[in-house]
């Protein structure tokens, strides 16, 4: 025991004295008086290590701010990061609410063009496989959806209804092959029927070689068969050839509707 605190005595003088001299210091800062020549005399020998532990002491107070500091900093962070994520999530739905009623407004901006009457229907399936080309959309007898009437977006025909439910309609695709639509080129006026293909083109069928018709001519409803009004977009006349055997032309049809981004729908008739 003698010889452990043999071994340490230099320390705990340092710390007595340092101990003496901090006692000292409060009591003459509690009585408001001038320090004696003994406290000065034990400052200025606890000095040396008093600066070094002040210090320290100073440095892990620091520390211990800053630690605070930037956990509040972290929290505030993460309520900020939480705040613009929900208004950006808020911005992405009036965006697309807003997107939603523009198409809207060209349905119904269409319908009043064309002297049409219906109603706009959300496509909420389609047929995955490649025989059939049709879709169903949210709208059916419920809302007056027949069977026949016509299918429409801003950009042109989409079809016409095949079946009806209560709450649902099936449309047949004008690129479905059995479909048929009789139809016009635009500019020279001469008339056929467009016939569905698989590869989302179509086929104009039953125009004569010497009928003048050119690539990129707009194809147009004709108003015949009695179910699409005269004068609706149909589609573009992509390729024509003259060559092949017999005495009709060989024309293809791009529509000018996209099929794989068919939103939403106006299913109409024509106005009594």
């Amino acid at each position: 025991m003698f010889d452990l605190l043999k071994r340490f005595r230099p320390i705990l003088v340092t710390l007595f004295f340092i101990f003496l001299a901090f006692l000292i210091l409060v009591m003459s800062a509690r009585e408001g008086r001038e320090a004696s020549w003994v406290e000065r005399l034990l400052w200025r020998v606890s000095s040396p290590v008093q600066q070094p532990i002040t210090a320290a002491i100073l440095w892990v107070r620091g520390v211990g701010t800053r630690y605070f500091f930037l956990t509040g900093v972290q929290e505030e962070n993460e309520v900020l990061r939480r705040k613009i994520s929900e208004l950006q999530e808020e911005n992405h739905r009036l965006r697309e609410a807003l997107l939603t009623a523009d198409r809207v407004q060209r349905l119904m901006a269409l319908q009043s063009e064309n002297s049409l009457t219906g109603t706009v229907a959300r496509v909420f399936a389609r047929d995955p496989s490649n025989f059939f080309k049709t879709l169903l959309v949210n709208k059916g007898e419920d809302e007056g959806i027949a069977k026949d009437m016509v299918v429409l977006t801003a950009d042109g025909v989409v079809g016409r209804v095949i079946e009806v439910s209560a709450t649902v309609a099936k449309v047949l695709q004008i690129t479905d092959p059995n479909s048929a639509v009789d139809v016009m080129i635009q500019r020279s006026r001469c008339q056929g029927i467009m016939e569905g293909k698989r590869e989302d083109l179509c086929v104009l069928k039953y125009i004569q070689k010497n009928e003048d018709v050119q690539v990129g001519d707009l194809v147009m409803t004709s108003g015949l068969g009695g179910i699409f009004p005269k004068g609706l977009r149909v589609g573009t006349v992509t390729h024509v050839d003259r060559k092949r055997p017999g005495i009709f032309q060989h024309i293809e049809v791009k529509p000018s509707v996209d099929f794989s981004r068919l939103e939403e729908v106006l299913i109409a008739g024509e106005e009594p």
